[in-house]
């Protein structure tokens, strides 16, 4: 899948990053997004599910299933090549963003002195 150089949302952006650090299951991905963020974003599971639903459909995240002792699988959540391609760009574009908004508010906050 060809990664379009467009914004993710926050919600999409949190969820790649978690899955950068190893495979996961929707409960461990809301953990890792709490965690992450030091409990400022949290994700819900009607957010979680929709947000992995257009990640599957966009070819961002794979699905796995692991076999469990009790012989149980459990639905586990990978990055994909392509989400890695998008997490980096996105990565990117927010050092662009925040190096622009260092130099503005740098101006800005000269006369303030």
């Amino acid at each position: 899948m060809e990664v379009k150089d467009r914004p993710l949302s926050s919600a999409a952006l949190h969820i790649l990053l978690a899955l950068s650090e190893s495979n996961l299951h929707g409960y461990g991905i809301m953990q890792s997004v709490k965690r992450q963020s030091g409990g400022n974003f949290r994700l819900g599971p009607g957010t979680l599910y929709a947000n992995l639903d257009r990640l599957l459909a966009q070819g961002l995240v794979g699905e796995t299933e692991r076999k469990l002792k009790d012989g149980n699988t459990r639905r586990e959540y990978c990055l994909t090549p392509g989400g890695e391609q998008a997490l980096r760009l996105e990565i990117q574009r927010l050092r662009q963003f925040v190096a622009v908004a260092g130099r503005r508010l740098g101006r800005l906050g000269e006369g303030d002195a």
